[in-house]
């Protein structure tokens, strides 16, 4: 069952996170029937899901597993601490088309931390 959204994104981010650890989850993703799955730079596994809520918005829940990822790589708990454990993630992303392009961007907030994140439309998916 195909979904409005199917396609390839360029996934690009930036975020108030001060602390040591380095942040890799930019990078490209294949939205199939409103769900996604990729592994970032650092071999942390992300699975998304997207619910088109109007014309404008999209609800995007990610879960980051970050157990198989290199070695040096962890995520934060919301007090800050690094994690190897799965962390989810929540937003309401401003859903914006023109013709068949599509960008989803929007706020994603974590405890204390703010990441701003942009999804663009880089092409359909291949048949």
């Amino acid at each position: 069952m195909s979904n409005e959204l199917d396609g390839i994104y360029q996934v690009s981010s930036t975020t108030s996170y001060k602390g040591p650890l380095e942040k890799k989850s930019d990078g490209i993703t294949e939205i199939r029937n409103g769900q996604t799955e990729r592994f970032d730079k650092a071999n942390c596994k992300w699975t998304s899901t997207f619910t088109v809520l109007n014309d404008s918005e999209v609800e995007m829940v990610s879960v980051a597993d970050p157990s198989g990822a290199d070695s040096d790589f962890s995520l934060t708990n919301p007090d800050g601490s690094p994690t190897r454990q799965p962390v989810t993630y929540k937003a309401i992303l401003k859903l914006a088309r023109k013709g068949d392009k599509i960008q989803m961007s929007g706020q994603i907030d974590y405890d204390n931390d703010i990441t701003l994140l942009t999804m663009r439309k880089k092409s359909d998916l291949p048949d």
